[in-house]
């Protein structure tokens, strides 16, 4: 049971990178940016938890706040810029 994990990790890894590269070309569509967007998301899902998988992890807490953060950020920001701006903001 060992050995399986970190193969287990090593092939989320593999497969959230897979995701977020399929996640990025569909973005360059208006028509599949959405499902793009969501293919990334599942992506990056699949690469925090294998990350808090990996018994290499000695801080959860830590991991916490920045998760916690991170989204807090997102969130405000999300409601802040409009759609319309997101080119000319990430620009800046």
């Amino acid at each position: 049971m060992i050995d399986f994990l970190p193969t287990s990790i090593q092939l989320s890894y593999l497969v959230a990178s897979a995701l977020f590269i399929v996640g990025l070309k569909q973005l360059g569509s208006p028509a599949t940016a959405r499902q793009g967007n969501l293919i990334g998301a599942i992506g990056m899902l699949i690469a925090v938890v294998a990350t808090l998988l990996d018994q290499k992890v000695l801080n959860y807490e830590m991991i916490a706040v920045g998760i916690a953060i991170g989204s807090a950020i997102g969130a405000i920001m999300a409601y802040k810029v409009q759609m319309t701006s997101m080119p000319q903001w990430w620009v800046c």
